[in-house]
Parts: C-alpha cells; structure tokens; sequence
C-alpha cells in the first residue's frame, strides 16, 4: 500500500470513528424519536377555552413531546366519552359531572388533567329582570338546553335560597339558549354559560345577571378536562404522560399570553370563529383565571374535588351508590 493509500485509508477510518462517534452523542435528540400521531377530540366548536391546546400545537410543545396532534371537532358533543372510550379518538376535552355519568353507564374514560376549575353553567337573567339570585324565580319560567343535570343544578340552588322546583316552571328550549331569553319567551337561563351566553347577550344589547352554581351549594367541580381510556392509561402510560405535560404547557403559556393566545386561536380557526373572535377574546380574561387551582397551578386534578362532586352525584341519584370514584381520574401521583 502506497503512502497516499495509507493516507486515504486513515482518512476513511478517522471519519467512520468521528460518525460513531457523534452517533453516540446524539446531538439531535428527535433524530431519533419517533413521531406517534394521536388525536383530540374537543367538546365544541374551537374556542377560547381551547386555547392551550392551540397553542401547544402551534408553539411546538407537542412536537417536542414526540407527538403529532389532530384536533377534531364533534359532530355531537354528547358523544366524546363514547369515541374516547371506545379508542375511536385518544384523547377527548369533556367535563367532570358527565365523566362520571359515563362511566356510570360503564364507558372506561378517565380524566388525566383539567382545563376550567370551577363551574362554567350558571343561571343567567337579564339585568333588566331585576333577578339577581334564586329566591328571584319564584313563578318564573326558566330554560334548559333539555340536559337533565341542568334540573339538578336549579334544584340545588333554589333549595339553598328557600324555594323547590315546585316554586317555578322549567321550560326545555334546546340550544337557543341566548335567543330564547332576549326574546323574552323565558325568565332566565340555566344550562348557560358565564364564558360564552353572557358575552353573547352583553353583545347584542341584553346585558345580564349571572347566578354562579358554586355561590348555591353547588359543589365546584371541574367544568372542562383532558381524558383519555383505561385502556390508554393500561398501555401507553408514556404517551399519556408526555400529551399531558405538552397540554399544560400550553394552558400555561395561554395564561400568561391570553391575547396572544387567542391570536393563534383566530389564527388556526379562522372560518369557524369569523363572527366569534370578539367574543374569544373578550372571555378569556376571565377564563384564564379559572384555569387555575386554588394552589395556583393549572391542569391539576384533586382528590377532595372528586370526593365532593361524586358524593354530591351520588347524593341526587344521578350515579350509583356503588360506583368507584377515584377510578375516573389518574392518580395524584400521574399528575
């Protein structure tokens, strides 16, 4: 072998060992990660209490989680335990009270991480009405988006201010919620919410007076939350692991950047919330400060929370006396 061989093959041999090398370092940590593409499933139409997710996704805090995500809107709200539950979709935003239902009606869906802390449903008046809390309605007539849990709520709080569903009349109006009341065709509203109908009403001349569910013996329980199956959580802790920690990055920012957020709400939504974006941005002010627990952090999912609203459910019949409450959320230690 000639001394420019020898030198060539030297050559040849350092840069092997250099590739080995810098292959064992991994300078590039994704290089070799494998993008796992899942889906989400949300409860409405996008708005500004999805915008964490939007944001996770658009930042890249998904991305560097390993994960690909579709975010889906549903067909019918109602159905997004059952496409989770099934493995239909992987992960779903759907609330805690309904959760419990499901899984009463034995759908294996578990909640992994909240969204809104307290309740969003309230009993909504137009101020010129002149009802300001629940011994107000006695002889009104109320709406109700035909949702039965509504019944219960109205119950419990005309109960804690001395009246009984006896004392009013309970009309079934669909989803026409705010149209029905600025008509006048009812006295006030329950199956609303404080986020979205009392932006809506305010916005077309009706400013209103809203009766929070928490202030009437209504346990607070959580509104909105990221679930998944049993049978993601059995296989796929990881997975699980790793959607959450990217979801709560992304509420966590959207707190702290809320017109930000809903930019890339707007941005990533642009048809669906043409006529809407006002509307997002005006909520979000609030909503971001129910985003967060009572120790100040967002996503968290407690115990004493879930012990209170089964107890509450189990008190009105709603879910069986002997249905297993801490098995519809990940553990504390998930968290």
């Amino acid at each position: 072998m000639t001394r420019k061989s020898m030198f060539i093959f030297g050559l040849a041999l350092t840069a092997l060992a250099f590739g080995a090398l810098a292959s064992c370092l991994n300078t590039n940590p994704s290089a070799d990660t494998e993008t796992v593409t899942v889906d989400i499933e949300l409860d409405w139409y996008p708005n500004a209490n999805h915008a964490g997710i939007f944001v996770a996704q658009d930042r890249g805090f998904f991305e560097d989680e390993g994960i690909n995500v579709e975010i889906k809107e549903p067909a019918d709200p109602a159905l997004v335990a059952q496409l989770v539950g099934s493995g239909e979709r992987d992960f779903g935003v759907f609330y805690q009270t309904d959760t419990l239902l499901a899984r009463n009606e034995g759908v294996p869906v578990v909640a992994v991480r909240s969204i809104v802390q307290r309740p969003l449903n309230c009993i909504m008046a137009l101020k010129s009405s002149g009802i300001t809390r629940p011994a107000d309605l006695k002889g009104k007539k109320i709406g109700y988006p035909g949702i039965e849990w509504n019944i219960s709520l109205l119950e419990t709080m005309l109960e804690s201010d001395g009246l009984t569903l006896d004392d009013v009349e309970v009309v079934d109006i669909g989803w026409t919620l705010w149209q029905t009341l600025a008509s006048g065709t009812v006295d006030a509203l329950i199956g609303a919410y404080w986020s979205h109908e009392s932006y809506v009403l305010e916005d077309e001349g009706y400013p209103v007076n809203i009766i929070y569910a928490d202030e009437y013996d209504v346990p607070p329980y959580y509104e909105m939350m990221l679930i998944t199956s049993e049978q993601m959580m059995a296989d796929q802790p990881d997975l699980v692991q790793k959607f959450a920690r990217a979801f709560v990055k992304g509420y966590e920012w959207s707190r702290d950047n809320p017109t930000e957020a809903i930019d890339t709400l707007v941005r990533l939504n642009q048809e669906q919330l043409e006529a809407t974006e006002h509307i997002e941005r005006a909520a979000i002010g609030q909503l971001r400060d129910a985003w967060v627990s009572e120790n100040g952090n967002v996503g968290t999912l407690t115990e004493a929370r879930w012990d209170s609203v089964g107890n509450f459910m189990k008190d009105k019949g709603f879910i069986d006396q002997g249905l297993v409450v801490a098995e519809a959320w990940a553990p504390e230690t998930f968290q």
